[in-house]
């Protein structure tokens, strides 16, 4: 008689399922505590930046740029603010998300409806009085970013938690024999 204790023998492709399994549960669970930390650090600073004092300031300059990796050619906005704290008159500079050509049209826009000497609302750190952050609206790519974070946590931990399921399904399980065997 065989003896029951033993494992059963798994088919090859289950046994490289149930790795592939395993593996992406691992990936899925390091991602979503990456993603957590991120998440949280960023809320964190955009939460400090709202307390930050406003300032008007005056768009010195502002234009769409060139930036070129590789083989593919990139575009940006660059711009010079100029802003006056208590008798100090500051300058800081402020840059988009980069993006390829055919995705210049709203960087552009934003530059026509900023030209140089009109007035935007901005925030500055007390600490530091060169770093500033802009007030809607937002240069596109600027802007708070915690929701849109918030998102892919879910999204992460949402899928960490199905994987995790998966993996308890599917598990092998070994059931004594003594379990099985009908006592008298």
């Amino acid at each position: 008689m065989k003896n029951e204790d033993a494992e059963r023998s798994m088919p090859a492709w289950l046994g490289f399922f149930m790795f592939g399994i395993v593996a992406l549960l691992a990936l899925s669970g390091l991602s979503t505590i990456f993603v957590g930390v991120i998440t949280a650090a960023q809320a964190w600073e955009e939460h400090a930046q709202e307390h930050w004092p406003t300032v008007t300031a005056r768009v010195e300059k502002c234009y769409l740029r060139q930036s070129s990796t590789r083989n593919r050619d990139r575009y940006y906005i660059s711009c010079q603010f100029s802003y006056p704290i208590g008798f100090e008159q500051n300058q800081a500079n402020i840059y988009s998300l980069r993006v390829q050509w055919p995705f210049t049209g709203p960087l552009q826009e934003w530059i026509d409806a900023h030209p140089a000497g009109s007035p935007i609302e901005v925030r500055y750190d007390p600490a530091n009085h060169k770093n500033i952050v802009l007030m809607p609206p937002y240069m596109p790519g600027k802007g708070p970013h915690t929701t849109n974070n918030v998102k892919l946590l879910i999204f992460c931990a949402v899928s960490f938690l199905v994987l995790l399921l998966v993996t308890r399904v599917m598990w092998p399980r070994v059931v004594p024999a003594r379990t099985l065997q009908q006592t008298d």
